[in-house]
């Protein structure tokens, strides 16, 4: 199975808008290199016959999926593979290529300088040839893509942690929310650029004392206006979506240049 190659924020109403519009002679090439030999298979017969009205049906129901499935959740596995792709540069950046990999559960083998993965075809790559682009997933848990359609990158996903939040009850609802955020004080660490920064990074920042900033975010985390993750012994904080767009909606200007929760489709699921 192709694993799409991560393209930054798009919003999936757009992307589907796309996939209606693909060129029908483009489709029926792709359709015979795909599926070679299976010109009269019968799931492939609209993409050859009407191409246009198949990837428009394909869209809709990929529409449809969204709207009832995946949308009421989408915050929080956008929130899921942000806060992975954070913890993975800084682990990176702090511990090196051997920690990076260790924590990506079996399948993906690390015995440097060799990464591995178990696929069913047989293939080489020397380092320098491509670029190495780790892709997280909210539900790849036994499930091991990669794609080498990109001749310059080789994609590789990987299990996103977290994802046991998608099981736990909703957050407060939008009355409790709202109850919990009055405060000059919380407003400053709202203020904030969208992270990740530690308790005592915003107590510097605000001049306030660390407890203070703590009870703050504790308060905020509960409103669902930021996340936070554990670094080592560090935990770090970021504006979620909503929090990033409050301050624009309460003083009528893009402080931050929040994108909304709804619909966007930046990095894969």
């Amino acid at each position: 199975m192709p694993l799409p190659r991560p393209v930054g924020t798009v919003h999936v109403h757009e992307e589907l808008d796309q996939l209606r519009g693909t060129d029908p002679e483009f489709v029926r090439a792709h359709a015979a290199v795909c599926s070679p030999g299976m010109a009269d298979a019968p799931f492939l017969q609209p993409y050859l016959k009407d191409p246009e009205a198949a990837c428009a049906a394909l869209a809709d129901a990929y529409a449809a999926c969204w709207e009832g499935a995946i949308e009421p959740y989408w915050p929080t596995m956008r929130r899921l593979v942000e806060d992975e792709v954070l913890l993975r540069a800084r682990t990176f950046a702090t511990e090196g290529v051997d920690a990076l990999f260790a924590g990506l559960e079996a399948r993906p083998r690390w015995e440097r300088p060799v990464l591995e993965l178990t696929k069913h075809d047989e293939a080489e790559y020397a380092a320098g040839e491509r670029r190495l682009v780790l892709v997280p997933l909210v539900f790849a848990e036994g499930c091991r893509l990669c794609s080498t359609d990109d001749p310059e990158v080789l994609a590789v996903s990987f299990q996103a942690r977290g994802a046991a939040a998608l099981r736990e009850p909703a957050g407060p609802v939008a009355e409790d929310r709202l109850g919990l955020m009055p405060g000059r004080g919380r407003a400053a660490v709202l203020r904030e650029p969208a992270g990740p920064l530690t308790t005592a990074g915003l107590a510097d920042r605000l001049g306030f004392a660390p407890s203070t900033v703590s009870e703050h975010l504790s308060v905020l985390a509960e409103a669902g206006v930021v996340t936070r993750h554990r670094v080592g012994r560090s935990v770090y904080y970021r504006l979620t979506d909503t929090g990033r767009s409050l301050p624009a909606l309460l003083t009528g200007q893009d402080v931050l240049g929040a994108s909304p929760d709804r619909g966007a489709g930046g990095g894969s699921a």
